[in-house]
């Protein structure tokens, strides 16, 4: 059972996670944390040292609650090449219907997250690493099943397919329309197809 600071943490962190990813964390302020919670200053600052404190832990949060729906999707698909397919995928959905308010919490932070902000820049860092290393190591698996083809250049392959898809979420959520992410899940899906073995 969780304690109750626990608990007071993680209502902050779930109400201010989607402020700090539709305003930015620049303009967000602590009143913005304070009239969403319905907690007091001195409440947030009993869990919190300050704001920068909110904003880590709450793209943590956020992160951590988009990984756990990606694994499901990757977990539910029984081969490499379906498992790649399968990000893809999760990525569309997630253009209309992302899992945080305000859309992806990696990109929002990495634009915002310059040298400004050395601690999120961190944290965008290991996320984009976390994401590529589990892409690599899909592809990785399916070369040693022999599902897919052995003369993939896999870190090319990795940076290639997770730029790929980032670039195809900005574009689309800029459009307002899933016409150009549509496009290029195609031309993934057949870099994909190439690859696999029959």
């Amino acid at each position: 059972m969780m304690s109750k600071t626990v608990q007071t943490r993680n209502l902050i962190v779930s109400k201010a996670m989607a402020i700090f990813n539709t305003k930015g964390y620049r303009a967000t302020s602590l009143s913005d944390i304070t009239k969403a919670t319905g907690m007091t200053k001195g409440a947030i600052y009993g869990n919190f040292e300050n704001k920068e404190d909110v904003a880590d832990a709450s793209y943590e949060f956020a992160i951590q609650k988009v990984l756990d729906e990606l694994r499901i999707d990757i977990k539910a698909a029984n081969t490499a090449p379906l498992k790649l397919k399968a990000i893809v995928n999760y990525y569309e959905n997630y253009i209309h219907n992302p899992p945080i308010e305000g859309g992806c919490p990696i990109i929002n932070t990495a634009v915002e997250a310059d040298d400004n902000n050395p601690s999120l820049r961190s944290k965008v860092l290991r996320t984009m690493q976390i994401l590529k290393d589990s892409f690599a190591k899909i592809t990785y698996r399916g070369i040693t099943e022999k599902q897919l083809t052995a003369d993939i250049k896999v870190d090319q392959f990795t940076n290639l397919f997770y730029s790929t898809i980032t670039g195809a979420i900005m574009i689309s959520r800029v459009e307002g329309d899933l016409q150009s992410y549509k496009l290029i899940k195609k031309q993934l899906f057949k870099i994909i197809d190439d690859y696999t073995l029959k």
